[in-house]
């Protein structure tokens, strides 16, 4: 079995709390995870919505994976949150990584409205995680930006060529250093909850150790 871990590059105001996350643990496994290091595998994907879909496409030719846990960083959030759908919509309250502002369109001219996540198992990953004193939650909404996108991409993937795939995603909390710089890499982030690495590596290390036993 092969799971493909993602995180998204930073943006132009500094750190994705996804992006250390993934890069520390391709660099770093969890104890935990050192028994699956051949069956994962890592990437950090492009904040632009006009290759998204495409990126994804390459991700799958490249690594074939049986299961894609995309991350991402949710300012303001407490939590771990497994999202449960993604939405045909993108509506942007910025402009991504590459300067794109979509408002209001369609991810998929002719998709579906929307897609449950395929991530088996979510109610008993969230309690799990609660079991290990890590803040867990179930969320129904990934917000209208590129977390919620990507998650439509894998699915809407995987419905139009009856993949096998299974797709979901985590979204993270922003990291202590967000919080203290946060006139530099995120806007108002004084005052925003936080998750430290080491708790967000344990969370997904959880996680995907549940997905692969």
């Amino acid at each position: 079995m092969i799971v493909l871990v993602t995180g998204f590059e930073s943006n132009a105001r500094g750190l994705n709390a996804s992006e250390v996350l993934i890069k520390s643990l391709e660099e770093y496994l969890t104890p935990q995870l050192l028994k699956y290091q051949n069956s994962l595998r890592f990437s950090i994907i492009p904040g632009n919505t006009n290759i998204l879909g495409d990126i994804f496409d390459e991700l799958v030719e490249c690594y074939s994976p049986d299961i894609c846990v995309f991350t991402g960083q949710a300012p303001g959030r407490n939590k771990i949150t497994l999202e449960r759908i993604a939405t045909n919509i993108k509506n942007f309250k910025k402009p991504d990584r590459a300067g794109n502002l979509s408002l209001g369109e369609k991810i998929i001219a002719d998709g579906e409205a929307a897609y449950f996540s395929t991530l088996p198992k979510l109610e008993t990953l969230v309690a799990i995680l609660e079991e290990n004193n890590i803040p867990a939650a179930i969320s129904n909404y990934a917000g209208n930006h590129l977390c919620n996108q990507i998650l439509y991409q894998a699915l809407h993937f995987s419905q139009v060529h009856n993949s096998a795939i299974e797709s979901g995603f985590v979204h993270i909390p922003i990291l202590p250093e967000q919080v203290i710089r946060g006139s530099y890499y995120l806007k108002d982030a004084s005052e925003l909850p936080f998750m430290s690495l080491e708790m967000s590596r344990k969370a997904l290390s959880l996680i995907l150790v549940n997905l692969l036993a």
